[in-house]
């Protein structure tokens, strides 16, 4: 179809084609909704959603604007000593949900309440790309069956 001198000069019309969905619905569950304040609220959350504290689990908690967890997700579940995590899968949850901000929390199957380099690292590269997203890292935490550790709390490198 031949298109006219006027329609070649107008601008193109923007259009999004998707090969892949994703459907979102949005509801409120009956359960009580939980207000996060501190730290000891993030390692109590996260017990209650693990199966097992053989492997290390990484758990992405999702904030409305009062600090309620409108949602969660277990983002890996990994080794005995390391649980993947990549940017993307973290904030692509964030982003569909409407998220205002988030909190990463694994656990240490050892019972160290160390921070490793590797820990530092994956919450600076989510911390840049919450600044970019405006979706802020308010924490990370690190969650054993006998205590918690918050890197914002307790961390000259937050």
């Amino acid at each position: 179809m031949a298109r006219t001198k006027r329609e070649l000069q107008q601008p193109p019309e923007i259009e999004d084609h998707f090969i892949r969905e994703v459907n979102v619905n949005y509801r409120t569950t009956a359960e009580t909704r939980i207000k996060i304040t501190k730290a000891a609220d993030i390692a109590e959350f996260v017990r209650s959603v693990m199966t097992d504290n053989s492997r290390e689990h990484c758990v992405a908690l999702y904030l409305d604007g009062s600090h309620h967890v409108a949602s969660y997700s277990i983002i890996s579940i990994g080794s005995a000593n390391s649980a993947p995590v990549a940017p993307r899968e973290v904030f692509q949850r964030a982003v569909l949900i409407g998220a205002v901000s988030l909190i990463l929390a694994h656990n240490h199957p050892s019972g160290s309440l160390d921070p490793s380099p590797q820990d530092h690292d994956i919450t600076k590269r989510l911390k840049d790309a919450g600044e970019i997203l405006g979706i802020s890292l308010l924490d990370h935490v690190i969650v054993t069956d006998h205590g918690y550790v918050s890197l914002r709390e307790d961390s000259l490198r937050w």
